[in-house]
């Protein structure tokens, strides 16, 4: 993880940390764990943003995970109905609830039977606990470099999906467990009005198996020239209206 944060801080530089996620299954692995922020009702998100914003650990559990999107991606809690239905998006995000009820049923989520949701700033991670996937805010640059690396290796396509709701538990959390692959998601609302997130910021999620090969991929495109931030090209003898430019009379006598 060290290389990974150093590579990362080289070639990328995020504004905000980046964040280790475990889905942990047994209450017990954290027990004794000096966690800063626990027994409060929280999104997956908000705890994403005190570990990205404040490098402060946090855990939920299903009595606290306040969002039903994100407890139920993310395993907490089994999927109510009122989700599963549509219930909760018709007339919101999708015009009736048989189209809401058809975007859930693709909604990436982690079986039932996860105890809590730990985050922390990747740099400080907890002895024996290593993380699940790890989430990196950026803008859309960051994000290009990111992709860069991914297909470093073995080339190919990356293929982003979005569902414009429960962006970091849907697709940057539950997908990622799923599938071993990473991602890059949107934000969704309740991230950007409860979480803090800006305009601006794209969410990347990266399997722990992955840390390894993406920074390999990062330091090797860092190195045959694919740099962040990208250089602009500055033209000499820019196109200045005549009386903004020098001449050889304003360098005064030789």
């Amino acid at each position: 993880m060290e290389q990974f944060l150093a590579t990362v801080k080289e070639t990328v530089n995020p504004a905000t940390h980046p964040v280790g996620v475990n889905l942990v299954r047994d209450a017990a692995q954290v027990e004794g764990l000096k966690i800063k922020v626990r027994g409060k009702r929280l999104a997956i998100c908000q705890q994403i943003a005190y570990s990205r914003m404040y490098s402060w650990s946090t855990w939920t559990e299903a009595e606290t995970g306040h969002c039903v999107l994100g407890a139920s991606c993310a395993g907490m809690i089994p999927p109510p109905e009122r989700v599963l239905d549509g219930s909760v998006n018709a007339g919101i995000y999708q015009e009736t609830k048989e189209a809401a009820a058809a975007m859930q049923r693709l909604m990436p989520r982690v079986e039932p039977g996860v105890a809590g949701v730990l985050t922390y700033p990747l740099a400080r991670p907890f002895e024996g606990l290593p993380p699940d996937m790890v989430v990196v805010y950026v803008n859309s640059a960051q994000a290009m470099r990111f992709v860069q690396a991914f297909l470093y290796q073995e080339g190919g396509e990356f293929v982003m999906k979005s569902s414009g709701d429960a962006g970091v538990c849907s697709r940057t959390v539950a997908q990622v467990k799923l599938t071993n692959e990473p991602t890059v998601e949107i934000p969704c609302m309740g991230d950007r009005r409860f979480a803090m997130t800006q305009d601006h910021e794209l969410i990347v999620g990266i399997p722990f198996e992955w840390l390894g090969r993406t920074a390999k991929g990062l330091a090797a495109t860092h190195k045959a020239g694919i740099r962040y931030p990208v250089p602009f090209q500055i033209p000499a003898e820019c196109e200045l209206p005549p009386d903004y430019i020098t001449s050889g009379d304003d360098a005064g006598p030789a």
